[in-house]
C-alpha cells in the first residue's frame, strides 16, 4: 500500500478518535464497523474518462455519475466496501451563493382559526378547519357520553345511534 494512502487511513482514524474525545457524552469507544477510507484528490484518487484510479494500481469502472456537479472541483472521497462492492463517494465543493437583497417583506400569522398574510398594501386571511373539527369532536363526545353504559355498548346495538354516527361522519368528511 502506498505511503500516502496509509497516511490518509491514519488521518481518518485520528479524526474519528478526536471527534469522540471532544464529545462530552463519550459513551463507548469508537470501533471500526464498516470498511471505509478517506482519499484526497490527486494523491489518493484520479478520475479519468470512464474509470476512477485509486493510487496503488486499483482501477474501477464508473457505473453512476451525477453530471450536474461536473463544473465544481473534486474534494475528498470516501471509498466504502459494502455488499461485496466497492463504492467511491466523491464530495464536491460548491461555492456559497451571494446573499440577495429582498424586494419586499410579507408577514404571516398562523393561528388556530385563521392564517393571515400580507404587507403594507394587502391583508388576506384564510380560515382553517379547526373550528369544524372541534365541533365534530364535541358531537362525538356527547354521543359517547349519552349512550355509553358499563353493561353493554348501546351505540353498537341501536340502529338510531348508528345512523346518527354515520350521518355525523358523512357531514364531517364533506368539503366546505
Amino acid at each position: 500500500m502506498p505511503s500516502r494512502i496509509t497516511l490518509e487511513c491514519y488521518r481518518d482514524a485520528l479524526a474519528n478518535a478526536n471527534a469522540w474525545r471532544r464529545n462530552p457524552y463519550r459513551g463507548k469507544r469508537p470501533r471500526v464497523k464498516k470498511l471505509s477510507m478517506l482519499l484526497h484528490p490527486g494523491s489518493g484518487y484520479r478520475v479519468k474518462d470512464e474509470y476512477v484510479e485509486i493510487i496503488g494500481e486499483i482501477r474501477m469502472k464508473i457505473i453512476g455519475w451525477d453530471r450536474r456537479y461536473d463544473e465544481y472541483e473534486n474534494r475528498e472521497a470516501r471509498l466504502v466496501y459494502r455488499d461485496g462492492q466497492m463504492v467511491l463517494w466523491i464530495f464536491k465543493r460548491i461555492p456559497r451563493l451571494k446573499p440577495c437583497q429582498p424586494r419586499d417583506v410579507i408577514a404571516i400569522d398562523i393561528n388556530e382559526r385563521k392564517i393571515v398574510y400580507g404587507d403594507d398594501e394587502i391583508n388576506k386571511d384564510i380560515g382553517t378547519a379547526v373550528d369544524r373539527a372541534y365541533r365534530w369532536k364535541l358531537l362525538a363526545e356527547s354521543l359517547q357520553r349519552r349512550y355509553s353504559s358499563p353493561r353493554y355498548p348501546a351505540w353498537k346495538r341501536r340502529r338510531g345511534v348508528l345512523n346518527r354516527i354515520r350521518s355525523l361522519l358523512q357531514e364531517g368528511w364533506e368539503c366546505p
